[in-house]
C-alpha cells in the first residue's frame, strides 16, 4: 500500500499550473493519480491545493486508525485465546 499526496507545477505555453498528486486503491494496487488545480499566481488555486492535500491526509489518518483497530482487536483475540 501506497499512501502520499503532494503538489507539482507543470509549465504550459509559459504558464505555471498546480496540479495535486496523489495515491488511490484501484484493483488491489496503489496507483498515482494528478488533478489539475489551477494557475499557480492563483490564490484561490493556492487554497484549493492545500484544501486538498489537507483532506487526503485526513482520509488517511481514518484508514489507519481502522487498520491499526481491526489488527489490535485481533492480537487482543489471540492473546486471550491462548
Amino acid at each position: 500500500m501506497e499512501i502520499g499526496c503532494g503538489a507539482r507545477i507543470r509549465d504550459f505555453d509559459g504558464r505555471r499550473y498546480w496540479y495535486f498528486w496523489h495515491y488511490e486503491r484501484e484493483a488491489g494496487r496503489s496507483v498515482r493519480h494528478e488533478d489539475y488545480v489551477g494557475r499557480v499566481e492563483s490564490e484561490r488555486s493556492r487554497a484549493e491545493l492545500l484544501r486538498r492535500m489537507l483532506a487526503y491526509q485526513r482520509r488517511a489518518e481514518g484508514e489507519f486508525a481502522r487498520r491499526r483497530a481491526v489488527i489490535e482487536r485481533m492480537v487482543a483475540a489471540a492473546c486471550t485465546s491462548a
